[in-house]
């Protein structure tokens, strides 16, 4: 009996997605407290005609905001994740998934953020990230070619999710090592069909 092919592997957060989130998620707890207090409290500081309908409601546009800011933090944090599939492996971020084929992965590695990301030039992740982060081990997964344009999936894309120097993702994790090692199990296996498809056709 053949060993029943894992339909897909765990969900590892990326951790690059979590400071935004609570700084993003921070603001708009903030907007929209201050934006509702400053609705309630308008015909009494404003009077008319600022205070009065329909005025008074142009406010609400700031808990709005707010709220938008707030669930987008949450989304941040919660939603943004690298996982793994027999065919492929799909990278989510809060507003847009991607899937890249094994067929385009050369290999992985382990990589330092501190030597892969120069803490003294990334004023970006110096200024947002905790001090922590530099010290940890991530996994670079390098690629023949992206799956599509390179300056498109930055624009949706962390910086930091890509290899600076090649084609290829990096993904700080809380346990790079699991990541790896499921990983690379489901490139060996999704390999090893295809070896045997094409000796099949032989």
């Amino acid at each position: 009996m053949t060993k029943k092919r894992r339909r897909r592997g765990r969900r590892f957060p990326l951790l690059v997605y979590t400071p935004v989130g609570q700084r993003l998620g921070n603001l708009g707890f903030l907007l929209a407290i201050a934006g509702l207090a400053l609705w309630a409290l308008a015909p009494h500081i404003f009077g008319p005609p600022f205070g009065v309908f329909p005025w008074r409601h142009l406010l609400l546009i700031f808990p709005l905001v707010g709220g938008f800011l707030f669930v987008y933090g949450l989304a941040a944090r919660r939603l943004a994740y690298v996982q793994c599939f027999p065919t492929h492996f799909r990278i989510q971020t809060p507003f847009y998934p991607l899937v890249v084929s094994y067929r385009r992965v050369m290999g992985t590695r382990p990589v330092q953020i501190a030597k892969l990301f120069d803490p003294e030039k990334d004023k970006r992740a110096r200024r947002y990230w905790p001090e922590w982060y530099w010290g940890m081990t991530a996994m670079a997964v390098d690629l023949r070619s992206f799956p599509m344009s390179p300056q498109w999936l930055r624009l949706w894309l962390d910086p930091h999710l890509f290899l600076p120097d090649r084609p290829g993702f990096v993904f700080l994790v809380e346990d790079w090592m699991d990541l790896s090692q499921e990983f690379n199990g489901f490139l060996a296996a999704y390999r090893d069909r295809r070896a045997g498809r094409r000796s099949a056709r032989r």
